[in-house]
């Protein structure tokens, strides 16, 4: 069982540092290398999808910034992955890619929904206003929790994420607010993201292990 020093904040990021299992650290990474993958195979889907389909705000030039954009996201995200698969605790027994499985929760239905978004715009809407702050959400509260000793290498990838993410969620967002600044494709943008929040449920949501117990 992990030992935690303190009970942890569940209001925010300040919680004392918990001890986890060899066990729970391994679950995290899997859930967290799970993810990153599924972010660079959505991405990168939708950015190589062949052209015809509908147009960032009916703008053919906005379909190929989005398209740069998300094809970055994907280069990023499939670094992260394998980052967090190469941090897959080594325990005999045990198949480190048997341990990249969807965290429990809506995030796989969720990124379902944005791959199947009706235009680029719908996509990248999703990523940067529904999912996205909720992955630097969960890195954010395991940093402040992780051990510095214990967890070092994950640490480092956790802040790195972090930023890198955030960076991401404000290039894309700014991308998105000239592409489509009002009007009935931002509605019709903001609509599609309503329907990810539904899935959410509520602001946040936490992985399993994340919080003390």
């Amino acid at each position: 069982m992990a030992e935690v020093a303190a009970p942890a904040d569940a209001g925010g990021h300040e919680g004392a540092t918990i001890f986890r299992s060899i066990g729970e650290l391994a679950e995290l990474c899997g859930h967290y290398c799970w993810v990153e993958r599924r972010l660079f195979e959505v991405t990168g889907s939708r950015a190589s999808r062949p052209l015809g389909e509908p147009g960032v705000g009916g703008s053919g030039a906005g379909d190929a910034e989005v398209r740069v954009v998300l094809s970055q996201m994907s280069a990023r995200h499939g670094f992260f992955a394998a980052q967090w698969r190469d941090r897959l605790p080594v325990r005999a027994g045990v198949e480190a890619e048997a341990l990249v499985v969807p965290p429990p929760g809506p995030f796989g239905q969720a990124l379902d929904l944005i791959e199947s978004g009706p235009g680029l715009a719908h996509v990248l809407g999703g990523l940067v206003t529904e999912v996205l702050p909720r992955l630097v959400e969960h890195y954010d509260r395991h940093l402040a929790q992780a051990s510095p000793v214990s967890e070092a290498p994950v640490r480092a990838v956790l802040e790195w994420a972090a930023v890198s993410t955030g960076r991401e969620i404000r290039v894309a967002g700014l991308l998105l607010h000239r592409l489509v600044p009002g009007g009935e494709g931002a509605r019709s943008v903001g609509d599609f993201g309503a329907l990810v929040q539904r899935l959410f449920g509520g602001p946040t949501d936490s992985f399993p292990g994340a919080r003390a117990s």
